[in-house]
């Protein structure tokens, strides 16, 4: 099992004399005052940065915390790979409370338990307050003390401690979206000296005394962060959306389950009920992708942990066979029913339109670097042609009938905005035409075709070894720019600089730029000189499965099957159930039955074109 981390910074002891990062203090400052504290309070050498301005710290911009400070907003993880928190962090929004008052509270709080704490403050009125430890604690304890704080402080936001997975906060030092940094409100030497000499477990216990009024309200799942309705897709099965909950970021409903023990239970017995091996279980403990449950065991040493683990699988795997015994029945795997295409158009042999395919997969690649230009709208349309290229393959015909649904599980994008760029491909310089308006339960047809000018540049262009990939699942949140280049050092025979890349690949050098910045953070490339090469022991699936895309490809597909049902018992009776349609759009709920299976064969490059078929 994981253990502890060591942040293995060189730190050396900083020199600035009674400083505060304030918005006018350059960078330089910032910069040092961010070396010094980052680590020392952040719970693994991890930060999640921000391009939209500090509104979101997404799983795809996770990078290893260095002494260098980012250019942009960035915020510290605050539970390690081991489960345990190094720093309580405490986040006063004055959207929510009087941010001074509850400092000023804070403060007397802290004094009273002989506590010492480092405190900060952003331009837009916040604070922060770190309590370093001297000794890790778990994170459920962590979370339960911050929640505490937060009854008797308004202001305080118990978000970042709220996931084991996600949870974040951004530190002193750390760039502010419209300009200046996150300031201290003490001396520097002052906030040092705390991150370096941490509070005692003795001042910690005598926090959780004074909170004992607060800690024994109980904890209700509902009003914690998370989709309780999110799906996810698991090793062959699912597990229910609360359970993932749990597993993902330790959060449960304490009047649900009494204590960690019950909750871990709940997980194991629903993995253990779906056919999960404990392999399974641990693989996603050691990777990450289930930080919440490895935090559940947190206070047993490596060697208990592994002990309790195995007792408790075991546990759980008697438990599912007493319900198998008392079942009279056992539900099968469900395949899901996206739409399916129909091949029409003529009796033509597979190996004709076999070769007609490969033709037009040239065609299609020309295409992409003559008309798709490097925007948003283009990279979405090179993927949805793609994902037209796939299904033409599997049903063995240039005549592909699909609903706009199934192509955006396909493309990871709005029904409505598949719609569009359909009508807008559907020209005579483009290589799809449309052959048929769909009717009733039947969607439009269209036919892949290859015109003159295309033909006559797909002549010259010559076969290149490997495939032209539709979107792959990891990529849905990695982006699609990242997918083209991963796919050119996927199929290139030698290594590309990126400027080759960025030319193979039909990009501009910007983009091109930042995909492989992003694809080498998360191992999938790694620099072989001037050039990048693959890194083959990276899984694409591991990656999707941690940024919880086969959730959101789970919860898209159950919403669109209960919609097309509706739409067709409106069709068989030709009116619709008063408000059905409103009910299913605005206020969907999703039920074990609706969720769908990941089929078996679905492969480490498979792409989300399979599940659309």
């Amino acid at each position: 099992m994981a253990t502890s981390l060591h942040i293995s910074f060189e730190l050396e002891s900083p020199q600035i004399s009674s400083a505060r990062v304030a918005g006018g203090d350059t960078r330089d400052t910032a910069a040092a005052v961010w070396r010094a504290l980052a680590p020392l309070i952040a719970g693994q050498p991890l930060m999640r940065l921000s391009r939209d301005g500090g509104k979101n710290y997404p799983e795809r911009h996770v990078r290893r915390l260095t002494g260098e400070l980012p250019g942009v907003p960035a915020a510290v993880q605050i539970t390690g790979k081991d489960g345990r928190v190094a720093t309580l962090c405490l986040d006063l929004d004055s959207s929510r409370g009087p941010v001074e008052e509850d400092a000023s509270g804070l403060r007397t709080l802290f004094q009273a338990c002989g506590l010492r704490w480092i405190e900060d403050c952003s331009p837009s009125g916040g604070m922060h307050f770190y309590l370093p430890l001297a000794q890790r604690i778990d994170f459920t304890a962590a979370r339960t003390v911050v929640e505490a704080l937060a009854r008797r402080f308004s202001s305080l936001d118990p978000g970042p401690h709220q996931s084991a997975k996600t949870g974040c906060i951004r530190v002193p030092g750390s760039p502010w979206k419209r300009g200046g940094y996150q300031e201290l409100t003490q001396p520097f030497s002052e906030a040092y000296d705390v991150a370096r000499r941490r509070n005692a477990a003795k001042a910690y216990e005598v926090l959780r005394s004074a909170l004992k009024t607060e800690l024994s309200a109980p904890t209700s799942a509902s009003a914690l962060p998370g989709d309780a309705q999110s799906p996810r897709l698991g090793s062959d099965s699912v597990l229910r959306a609360e359970v993932e909950r749990i597993a993902r970021h330790g959060i449960f409903d304490t009047g649900k389950y009494p204590s960690r023990s019950e909750a871990r239970q709940a997980v194991l017995a629903s993995a253990a009920g779906r056919g999960w091996t404990l392999t399974d279980i641990r693989q996603r403990m050691l990777t990450g992708i289930w930080a919440g449950l490895t935090a559940l065991y947190a206070k047993y040493s490596p060697a208990s942990r592994e002990k309790t683990l195995r007792r408790e699988w075991e546990r759980a795997g008697e438990f599912c066979r007493k319900m198998r015994l008392s079942e009279t029945g056992v539900k099968t795997p469900r395949k899901n029913d996206t739409s399916q295409p129909n091949t029409q158009g003529g009796q033509a042999s597979a190996a004709v339109e076999h070769e007609f395919l490969r033709s037009w997969e040239l065609a299609l690649q020309v295409f992409e670097r003559a008309s798709l230009h490097n925007s948003r709208d283009g990279i979405g349309k090179r993927f949805l042609l793609r994902a037209m290229l796939e299904a033409a393959h599997k049903k063995g015909s240039r005549f592909v009938e699909f609903g706009v649904r199934a192509y955006a599980i396909a493309t990871g994008t709005h029904p409505g905005t598949v719609a569009k760029q359909l009508r807008q491909l559907a020209t005579e310089e483009s290589p799809i035409r449309l052959a048929g308006e769909g009717r009733g339960k039947h969607a439009d047809l269209y036919e892949l075709v290859i015109p003159k000018a295309l033909r006559a540049a797909s002549n010259e262009v010559s076969w290149r070894p490997g495939r032209v990939n539709a979107l792959r699942p990891v990529f849905r949140e990695l982006g699609g720019v990242a997918a083209l280049v991963y796919e050119s050092v996927e199929r290139s025979p030698i290594p590309l600089t990126t400027r080759e890349l960025a030319k193979d690949a039909g990009l501009s050098p910007t983009s091109t730029q930042e995909a492989v910045e992003l694809l080498a953070a998360w191992n999938l490339i790694a620099r072989s000189g001037n050039a990048w090469v693959l890194v083959a022991g990276t899984s694409l699936r591991a990656l999707a499965e941690y940024f919880g895309v086969l959730e959101e490809v789970a919860s898209q597909i159950a919403l669109y099957r209960r919609q097309r049902a509706a739409w067709h018992a409106w069709l068989d009776v030709r009116q619709a159930p008063s408000g059905i349609l409103a009910t299913l759009m605005d206020d969907y709920q999703y039920r074990d039955e609706d969720i769908p299976y990941w089929p078996d064969d679905f492969g480490e490059h498979a792409t989300l074109t399979a599940l659309a078929l």
